[in-house]
């Protein structure tokens, strides 16, 4: 079973720079070692060929008969062996008397096996004699290596200090990742503040950047769940305080018919903290909901009918007539099931307030592209002081009778505002009632 091995940023880097280096450092190191070489192979034998040209030029200074020179007076080089050949075969020098050069004369340059060493021979003739320069190989080897050595030394001594250098930049230029990730890590878990982002390189500010925008996302949906945790601690005490007093008024009945009207204020007091349940859950949906699918081309005509289908019930039990006035199919981009629970609410605001055997009106219209939605009632109306507070949450006007939870109106303006639609209450074109009119953007 294998062991996966920790992936960090700045061993990697490292590692790959530090060996990039050190691949450097050898391709160089071999390239000028073998051009120094080469250089002082081509030093040496151009040395060879200018000792042999200017003892050809020399006016006869070494063609006076069988000499051997060594030693200090010399005055060529001591790794070089010189010898000097008249035309008709007799050698008239040599400058090491124990290792002759061989009598085959190669004109130019030649290797030669002397006494177990290699030697490179350069021969030139003369119309006067023919002259032999020959140097060691083994010299020359040992020369020209320590030439070369000389030649990479300095590139092994600036690889380690390059390597020293870059070790320093890459932890250096790393210590903003390691102060973000000490500063996350300091947090409380209740501490959703953003990220500071100075002093960031550019590479990670948009990591950090991402984060805040995550931290302000978890930010509003623990608001919401806090704000949602006290408004339902606060609309259920109520109800279930009077489901509780309704539950032992049942048991106290003592005879059928008050135990009749006790079950069906028990039954009520139900349906109500039902109702507030399932508004709050739809509340709480709306505005908590950071990731939705993309809107779609909805038929606002169908809408509406599955709204009224949907409430319909609610108003026969009223004796209310729902009427709905649509000239032409109408389309606005948005999400079905959010726009048929905002007509919903919008009706069941109607029917509640709409006295019985009154009538409810429902018109659609396109004005210059724009699909627009009313609800006329024959209700009391709302007083326009207080028309703007209604659409809070809770809120109920002064005066009002009706059972409600005081949620529908929020509901339809949190589904409104996420469609950017806009939700105005105003008085019907006969003066009596409300209307609720909906904006919608052009599809």
């Amino acid at each position: 079973m294998s062991i996966p091995l920790s992936y960090s940023l700045r061993a990697r880097l490292l590692f790959f720079l530090l060996a990039a280096i050190v691949v450097g450092a050898l391709v160089q190191g071999t390239i000028a070692y073998r051009s120094t070489l080469q250089q002082a192979d081509d030093i040496f034998d151009s040395l060879l060929q200018r000792t042999a040209l200017s003892l050809g030029t020399g006016d006869g200074l070494l063609s006076t008969g069988p000499t051997h020179a060594r030693g200090a007076g010399t005055p060529f080089a001591d790794d070089l062996i010189i010898q000097i050949w008249t035309p008709d075969g007799l050698r008239v020098f040599n400058s090491r008397s124990r290792q002759p050069l061989p009598d085959q004369i190669v004109l130019g340059f030649s290797d030669a096996k002397v006494e177990g060493s290699t030697y490179r021979v350069y021969s030139l003739a003369t119309p006067f004699q023919v002259i032999q320069v020959a140097q060691d190989m083994g010299v020359r080897t040992h020369m020209a290596r320590s030439l070369a050595l000389r030649t990479i030394a300095p590139i092994a001594a600036a690889a380690p200090l390059l390597m020293l250098v870059i070790w320093c930049v890459v932890s250096w230029s790393l210590r903003p990742v390691k102060r973000a990730r000490a500063q996350v890590a300091a947090r409380q878990p209740e501490d959703l503040s953003p990220v500071s982002t100075e002093g960031v390189p550019d590479e990670i500010r948009p990591l950090l950047q991402e984060l805040n925008l995550l931290l302000e996302r978890m930010r509003g949906a623990f608001a919401l769940q806090k704000q949602f945790v006290g408004d339902a601690a606060h609309e259920l005490r109520s109800p279930l305080a009077a489901l509780r007093l309704q539950s032992q008024a049942l048991q106290r009945a003592g005879d059928p018919e008050s135990r009749r009207v006790a079950e069906q204020r028990l039954t009520a007091g139900i349906d109500r903290a039902t109702r507030l349940i399932e508004q709050l859950l739809s509340l709480a949906r709306h505005e908590g909901a950071a990731e939705r699918p993309a809107p779609d081309r909805v038929d606002l005509d169908d809408v509406v009918r599955q709204a009224v289908s949907e409430t319909l019930p609610d108003a026969n039990a009223k004796s209310i007539s729902l009427a709905m006035h649509a000239p032409a199919p109408i389309q606005v981009r948005g999400h079905r099931d959010d726009l048929v629970l905002l007509v919903r609410n919008l009706l069941d605001n109607a029917i509640k307030y709409s006295p019985p055997g009154s009538r409810i009106d429902l018109g659609l219209t396109a004005p210059d592209g724009r699909a627009s939605l009313t609800v006329d009632d024959q209700g009391p109306g709302i007083a326009p002081a207080e028309r703007a507070r209604v659409f809070d949450r809770f809120y109920r006007a002064e005066g009002n009778s009706q059972h409600g939870s005081g949620l529908g109106l929020a509901i339809a303006r949190s589904i409104a505002e996420g469609h950017h639609a806009s939700i105005v209450l105003e008085d019907t074109p006969g003066g009596q009632g409300l209307r609720a009119r909906v904006d919608f953007p052009a599809a």
